[in-house]
């Protein structure tokens, strides 16, 4: 029996292939990395926006008190200076 020698040029062409279907994985694999780390990042700027809005929300209620207590101070004052120009 004689073995069959395989030609160079055929063990190129595999090889060839071999490091195509390679570096296509490998830009795949890139491609998503990217994906993945820039949904990551609009993930966490998404948080930080939602932690800042409801800061800005409490600070509003707070501003709406305040404002609130002012006007009833204002009301009690004018009350007073009624009373005392009837007098």
């Amino acid at each position: 029996m004689q073995k069959k020698k395989t030609p160079l040029t055929t063990i190129g062409m595999l090889v060839g292939w071999g490091v195509t279907i390679l570096a296509m994985v490998w830009q795949l694999a890139m491609k998503d990395a990217a994906y993945a780390n820039s949904i990551d990042t609009l993930e966490q700027e998404v948080e930080e926006v939602i932690v800042r809005v409801d800061d800005t929300e409490a600070f509003r209620l707070t501003i709406v008190d305040q404002l609130s207590e002012i006007k009833t101070d204002l009301r009690w004052i004018k009350q007073r200076l009624d009373q005392l120009n009837e007098r």
